[in-house]
């Protein structure tokens, strides 16, 4: 099993611990200034107002927060694994991986602090948190990463 390097490790860690601190100050901040029901409107059909998930994405698959504890646990560990068996990455990539995890991580707290995650970014009938911005942001970075990683060899064998 190759291991990536230091340094990477300590870039996985320090994206996702920021991302996980981030996210709960601002659910904090969130659920101290702001009552249920109670809104501030930000621009054009986005606001800002405190909505308890007990599911995901947007609510869905509601019910015990113990299933998506455990299903969040498990993939976060499944992302350290695959890291850990992949070696060396591009450092978009690591940082893809650092805000998914964070972004997990973040999510995860509320579900067995709270039971519920908070979200309280309101777009239209959506609500989504930053630990949900991490994660897709995350993922988007991995696909570009990884598609620009397969197309840079066949530019290496392209040139003369």
């Amino acid at each position: 099993m190759r291991k990536i390097p230091r340094p990477h490790w300590m870039t996985l860690a320090a994206v996702g611990l920021y991302i996980v601190a981030l996210d709960q100050a601002t659910k904090e901040l969130v659920r101290s200034t702001l009552s249920p029901g109670e809104d501030l409107h930000l621009a054009g059909t986005f606001s800002i107002e405190p909505f308890r998930n007990p599911g995901i994405a947007g609510g869905g698959l509601a019910g015990n927060a113990v299933p998506m504890s455990v299903l969040a646990t498990l993939a976060v560990a499944a992302l350290l694994v695959f890291l850990a068996r992949v070696g060396t990455l591009d450092r978009p990539v690591l940082v893809g991986f650092g805000l998914v995890i964070g972004g997990g991580v973040g999510n995860l707290v509320d579900r067995l602090r709270l039971g519920y995650v908070t979200d309280f970014i309101l777009h239209g009938n959506n609500a989504f948190n930053l630990a949900d911005v991490a994660i897709l942001v995350g993922t988007l970075l991995i696909l570009v990463g990884l598609v620009a990683s397969l197309a840079r060899p066949r530019l290496r064998a392209v040139r003369p």
